[in-house]
């Protein structure tokens, strides 16, 4: 989004651009819009706009200014390349958690392009609370993949209940083999993370960490969701 923008309201009208459609007082979440001649903001707006930006992104003629962004920072949307329902369900349909990775390092212009898009992932209030912990080295991932099955045998001593339920013995004995049944060779991790006391947080990950999946394909890379290592990182935060 554009810094250029000063203004002292949360949005400016380009009055010789404006057809007073009241598409952006329609689309505004908070109802923070209002329409006199032009579309003005409610009185104390500006403290319970949160920046979605729809008021600008649907303004027909581009005359929305939102005061963290203009029309110059909404990309144009090619209507031709939105895909037909059979494509989406075939492309939902086939996507599958992936088990055999090759041992190499992902390009960081592919990380950056996931994270990127993992911004547009809705979220609770546009608060876009998430930080992203990456590990793109496969020896790191590996120790990373270590780290969890000793947590996984520490469980078998400390919480049996928890060992047996989540039948952490399926992993150790194929670790205790060779097999590494929890990264399963992955070269990279990509990991979400929010402030403890943030109450959307927790939604907020699963889509953005959705997104991720959703997207990687495009860019010739699989994923898999690991449970076991998320596991193994909450109950160590949670302790004493």
């Amino acid at each position: 989004m554009s810094n250029s923008y000063k203004l002292d309201s949360i949005i400016k009208v380009d009055e010789s651009l404006c057809i007073g459609c009241g598409s952006c007082i329609r689309a505004c979440p908070g109802a923070l819009i209002t329409k006199k001649e032009f579309p003005v903001p409610i009185e104390d707006s500006w403290d319970q706009c949160i920046d979605c930006g729809h008021c600008v992104a649907i303004c027909p003629t581009e005359a929305m200014h939102q005061r963290s962004m203009g029309p110059e920072d909404c990309h144009p949307i090619d209507i031709h390349q939105v895909p037909q329902w059979e494509k989406v369900k075939q492309y939902l349909m086939t996507r599958r958690s992936i088990r055999t990775y090759i041992n190499k390092p992902i390009e960081k212009e592919k990380v950056e392009m996931l994270l990127d898009i993992s911004r547009f992932a809705p979220n609770g209030a546009n608060r876009q609370v998430l930080h992203w912990v990456i590990i793109n080295d496969p020896a790191r991932v590996h120790r990373v993949a270590e780290l969890t099955i000793e947590w996984m045998k520490e469980m078998k001593e400390t919480n049996r209940a928890l060992y047996d339920e989540a039948r952490l013995q399926l992993f150790i004995d194929p670790w205790e083999a060779g097999q590494d049944h929890i990264s399963r060779g992955a070269p990279c991790i990509i990991m979400a993370t929010a402030p403890k006391e943030e109450r959307t947080a927790p939604p907020a990950a699963m889509i953005g960490i959705h997104q991720i999946q959703m997207a990687a394909p495009a860019l010739g890379l699989g994923t898999s969701f690991t449970g076991s290592i998320n596991t193994a990182c909450h109950w160590l935060i949670s302790m004493p």
